[in-house]
């Protein structure tokens, strides 16, 4: 579109009132036939709406320039998509191939952390491809923590990642024992080379508007149809086929263990697996809609350091209404939901067990062996 062909959609409003109806028929993406129909679930369908809708404004009003990044945390206690890990932070900003980009600032405490650039959108339908991938622990820091890293096509002295024309989103992901505890990074971003920017143009703004619809229903689509595929097998962890995830979402080395469980009211879900020798895992349950349960006040998920073993070295997790007091398991909250996705993550493992699963009684979980 020309830029006078934007402005005048603009000040006449048609680029508004398109924006409008796109967003209604993102609405009714919550309406499929087979998404969940109990209260807590149908609110939380709404609630991610607005989240979706606030991280692509955020994302790309915003950040969504790539001749003037910034940082923008896509991933956090109020804003979820993807079957999201309450251990991480994301920090996202979008990249110009073309172009070249410093990174600076502190490593912080985090037990991983990576730069992963990609190519494509999720928004368009296609996914995106791996550029580049670097765990941290290949890069030079400081010893007091600090740290700076050039993105470019052009080799760099120091620490440098090469990336590729068709590059257009870097992720920087930061894995935590206990973020109540241990201290993120703080990183920035700079064009190389920049000059001061020009002032918003009407072509950007339209341009962005559309750019948000897309984000908001490519996303939805990707993630209901996943719901869609699990629930039709419930309390069975699917395994993800790991090149695809690695070169699309995931991080290098992650396995991915998902799927749908339910608990009949009265019962729980009790999964059991011996983990393997790896350097992170992690469990957590999520709604359909993609999103973790409420992490901050509720007990949704565990991980490698804070879970209780069983004498043989084995994990129990038990998936009930209510915290049944086992000494050697591990409880998660349904937060009211009769139905959800479970997400098991292995970083870095030697195997890549699947749980047993089994759906109990409520009052013969203590006789369980």
């Amino acid at each position: 579109m020309s830029e006078s062909g934007a402005y005048e959609d603009l000040r006449s409003g048609a680029a508004w009132e398109a924006f409008c109806d796109g967003l209604k028929e993102a609405g009714r993406d919550l309406m499929r036939e087979t998404a969940p129909k109990s209260p807590v679930d149908v609110a939380e369908g709404h609630r991610f709406l607005t989240r979706m809708l606030r991280s692509a404004f955020e994302l790309i009003m915003e950040a969504g320039d790539p001749r003037r990044p910034e940082f923008f945390t896509s991933l956090h206690s109020t804003l979820k998509s993807g079957w999201d890990n309450p251990d991480n932070i994301h920090l996202n900003a979008y990249l110009d191939g073309n172009l070249g980009y410093r990174v600076w600032g502190t490593r912080g405490d985090s037990h991983y952390m990576s730069f992963g650039i990609y190519g494509g959108s999720f928004g368009k339908g296609g996914g995106r491809r791996t550029v580049a991938y670097v765990p941290m622990e290949k890069l030079e820091v400081a010893p007091d923590g600090t740290f700076e890293v050039v993105l470019s096509k052009r080799e760099h002295p120091g620490n440098w990642i090469e990336i590729a024309p068709d590059a257009t989103t870097l992720m920087v992901r930061q894995t935590f024992w206990d973020r109540s505890v241990e201290e993120p990074a703080q990183l920035r971003i700079e064009r190389l080379g920049a000059e001061t920017p020009e002032p918003l143009s009407p072509d950007f703004v339209t341009a962005a508007l559309r750019r948000s619809l897309r984000y908001v229903r490519g996303s939805n689509k990707i993630f209901f149809d996943l719901s869609d595929m699990w629930q039709a097998k419930p309390n069975v962890f699917w395994p993800t086929d790991r090149e695809k995830a690695e070169e699309t979402i995931g991080i290098r080395g992650m396995s991915y263990l998902s799927g749908w469980w339910e608990c009949p009211a009265g019962h729980a879900v009790v999964t059991d697996v011996v983990p393997p020798q790896c350097r992170y895992w992690g469990m957590v349950l999520s709604n359909y809609w993609g999103e973790s349960f409420e992490y901050r006040y509720r007990t949704v998920d565990v991980n490698q350091r804070n879970a209780r073993y069983r004498p043989d070295g084995s994990i129990r997790f038990v998936i009930c209404a209510e915290d049944p007091g086992l000494p050697d398991a591990n409880w998660l909250d349904t937060e009211s939901h009769p139905a959800g996705i479970w997400t098991l993550r292995w970083l870095e493992a030697d195997s890549e067990p699947v749980p047993e699963v089994r759906v109990v009684p409520v009052e013969t979980l203590g006789d369980l062996a």
